[in-house]
């Protein structure tokens, strides 16, 4: 099988305004380890049943050997790029190109262990909640943030976070300026409760989180570089909204 990849992945448009085509896009910015990505996908035929759903999986070049196995893969759009994008980027273009009703980034070390999409749809369903999620943070002053049970979270975690894709219009994509990702979820969540709208989890979602191989292989001093970048990038963009935190609500 050949490769053909995307030199210039703007040339493929914007679908946020379109019609809705399925009822869920889960999107994934692959960057190596494909049997995570075929784990993810098998456990999303597994438990979804007949629901009508797409996998949209943005391939950053590791090789073709890997392009080639998740080009085979069932329901999934395939996005296989010539250059490599940053983590917001690329999360962006997925979700540019995504069809679904509900747009669910989703990382993959997550599993389904059960039919994720029914409960996240009932959440979707309150108009007053824009993002949904298994994993948050919250904090007490801004400066330092840990895992909270929720239901009212400041950040979603984008191991997996679910919006119906007609409200990113309204809250805008991911800062593309967050090339690493830890930290881009927390400025998104907050780009959601500045649209007005909830930022919660539900620890019941069937889900299970294996081993995240980025931050396993990055060196430590890189990625602790790489997320207090991103978190003073964070800060000044929103360190002076107290409104938004919930602590002060």
């Amino acid at each position: 099988m050949t490769i053909e990849r995307i030199r210039h992945p703007q040339k493929l448009g914007d679908r946020l305004g379109a019609p809705d085509a399925v009822q869920a896009s889960f999107v994934v910015l692959f960057d190596g380890w494909v049997e995570d990505l075929e784990r993810l996908h098998a456990s999303a035929v597994a438990h979804l049943g007949p629901r009508d759903w797409e996998l949209v999986v943005v391939d950053n070049p590791v090789d073709d050997a890997a392009s080639e196995r998740i080009a085979g893969l069932e329901r999934v759009t395939h996005l296989p790029l010539r250059d490599q994008l940053g983590w917001a980027a690329g999360r962006n273009l997925g979700l540019r190109q995504a069809t679904g009703r509900i747009a669910i980034v989703v990382d993959t070390s997550v599993e389904l262990t059960g039919d994720v999409l029914g409960p996240i749809e009932d959440h979707l369903d309150d108009p007053g909640v824009g993002l949904v999620g298994r994993w948050g943070v919250s904090s007490a002053h801004g400066f330092h943030f840990e895992e909270s049970d929720g239901p009212d979270v400041d950040g979603v975690e984008a191991y997996l976070m679910a919006v119906r894709r007609a409200d990113l219009q309204r809250t805008g994509l991911f800062n593309p300026k967050f090339k690493w990702y830890r930290n881009a979820d927390l400025d998104f969540s907050f780009q959601v409760r500045d649209a007005g709208l909830r930022t919660i989890v539900d620890q019941t979602l069937p889900l299970e989180r294996h081993t995240h191989r980025l931050w396993e292989s990055t060196p430590e001093a890189m990625r602790d570089e790489q997320s207090r970048k991103n978190f003073f990038r964070f800060r000044d963009h929103w360190g002076d909204r107290r409104d938004l935190f919930l602590a002060t609500e």
